[in-house]
């Protein structure tokens, strides 16, 4: 397993990506790539005293997480977490070396589902196809435990014609 899992949730760090997601990867770190959170004193604040014992929570602009992401100095398990397909697409357009990411929550009324609680909107779909182009592997996922979903051009094009 690598040491870095992307995971792509527009709730960003709430129970199942703490308590699930990282006692699965076993994370020693917790990175939340967000520009408006990253902002916002108080929601860092909140979001790093989400940290369960075993990981630390940093908060971080897209930015600013695309210089260290895949750089052999980062030796932690981290689990990234992102906000949105598009900041995904920006984490990998500024040089991040990115080979893989798991789609999780995505919410958006009366789009196309992929899995429960995966909607993909035009724009999300845009956004994922650029990450294709670009060579990432990606894969819709829930939790752990229910196989992933692989999402490929073909998956794609039957979700948006």
């Amino acid at each position: 397993m690598s040491a870095v899992l992307v995971r792509i949730d527009d709730r960003l760090l709430h129970a199942q990506v703490l308590q699930t997601w990282a006692t699965w990867f076993a994370a020693e770190r917790v990175i939340l790539a967000h520009d408006s959170t990253a902002a916002d004193p108080q929601r860092v604040a909140m979001y790093r005293d989400l940290a369960e014992g075993d990981f630390d929570i940093q908060v971080t602009t897209v930015a600013a997480a695309a210089i260290p992401l895949g750089q052999p100095e980062n030796a932690l398990r981290t689990l990234w977490v992102l906000g949105s397909a598009a900041d995904a697409l920006r984490l990998v357009q500024l040089g991040a070396a990115v080979r893989r990411i798991q789609v999780g929550g995505l919410h958006v009324a009366g789009a196309p589902r992929l899995l429960e609680a995966v909607a993909i909107s035009a724009a999300t779909a845009r956004d994922l196809r650029a990450l294709l182009d670009r060579g990432v592997a990606l894969e819709a996922q829930d939790v752990p435990s229910t196989p992933a979903v692989r999402i490929d051009s073909q998956t794609l094009q039957r979700l948006w014609p």
